[in-house]
C-alpha cells in the first residue's frame, strides 16, 4: 500500500530541508518546470525540474536544470549530481560582460547555442520576445535569463533528463503515472507546504489510490516564470 500520508510528509520534511523547488529563489531565474510522477502497487516516486538560470554565472554554466526526487525506492538522493548544465556555446563565447554596469548580455554577433548536442537558432526579435512576454530587463541588451524565456516551450525537452539519466536515480522498472508542464506549487517563501497545496495533496491522493482521475485541479496554475519575479534577483 502506498500511504497518502507519507508522500506529504515526505515533501513536507523536503521543503523544510530546502530540497524542494522554490519558483521566485533568490539566485535562480526560473524558465520552465516538468513534473513526471512514477508509481507501481508498492512503489511511487515524484521527480521535478527546473529548468533556471543562476545569477552567480555570467555565461553558459548558469543555464541549470535542476532534478528534485521524491519516494519511497530512490536509488540515489539529493547531492550535486541533481544540478546540470546541458546548454553550452556553440562557436564563440555567447554573452560579453559590462565591467561598469555589472551587466552580463548576448554578444549581437552570436547567432546560435548548443543545447545538447542540438544547435538552436537564436531569435532575438524584439517582436518576438515581447510575443512571449519577455521584458527585457536591460535596454538594448538580452540578459542570459532572458534569452533562457525564449527556449521556452519549443526547445524544452533537449534541457530535461533522458530515461537514462532518470534511471539512476529512480528504478526504470517503475511506470510513469503522471506528467505535467505547469501546476500550482507551494509558496515556500510564505512558509507554505506542499501539503497545504491543492496540487500535492491530489497527487498523494490519486499515488495512493491508483486513480489518476482525482488529480483533478480546480485552481488555475501559476508555474510560469511572470508569477515569480523575485526569482533571481538577490
Amino acid at each position: 500500500m502506498i500511504s497518502r500520508e507519507e508522500i506529504l510528509s515526505q515533501l513536507d520534511k523536503e521543503a523544510k530541508n530546502y530540497t524542494f523547488p522554490m519558483l521566485d529563489h533568490g539566485y535562480y531565474y526560473h524558465g520552465d518546470q516538468k513534473m513526471v510522477v512514477f508509481r507501481d502497487e508498492s512503489r511511487w516516486a515524484i521527480l521535478i525540474e527546473i529548468f533556471a538560470f543562476n545569477n552567480h554565472d555570467y555565461d553558459v554554466n548558469g543555464f541549470t536544470t535542476i532534478a528534485y526526487f521524491y519516494g519511497n525506492c530512490l536509488l540515489k538522493g539529493y547531492d550535486n549530481d541533481n544540478f546540470n548544465c546541458f546548454v553550452s556555446d556553440s562557436d564563440t563565447e555567447s554573452f560579453l560582460y559590462d565591467d561598469e554596469n555589472y551587466i552580463p548580455y548576448l554578444d549581437s554577433n552570436v547567432k546560435t547555442i548548443k543545447i545538447r548536442d542540438k544547435i538552436i537558432p537564436l531569435n532575438t526579435d524584439p517582436d518576438f520576445l515581447k510575443h512571449k512576454q519577455i521584458d527585457l530587463e536591460y535596454s538594448n541588451r538580452i540578459a542570459p535569463w532572458d534569452l533562457m524565456r525564449s527556449f521556452v516551450p519549443e526547445y524544452s525537452d533537449h534541457i530535461w533528463l533522458t530515461n537514462t539519466e532518470i534511471s539512476l536515480s529512480i528504478p526504470s522498472d517503475l511506470p510513469i503515472f503522471l506528467e505535467l508542464n505547469e501546476w500550482l506549487p507551494p509558496d515556500l517563501a510564505d512558509n507554505q507546504l506542499p501539503s497545504e497545496t491543492e496540487t500535492f495533496i491530489q497527487i498523494a491522493e490519486a499515488l495512493s489510490t491508483g486513480n489518476k482521475v482525482l488529480y483533478k485541479p480546480t485552481v488555475a496554475p501559476n508555474t510560469h516564470w511572470k508569477y515569480w519575479p523575485e526569482g533571481g534577483t538577490l
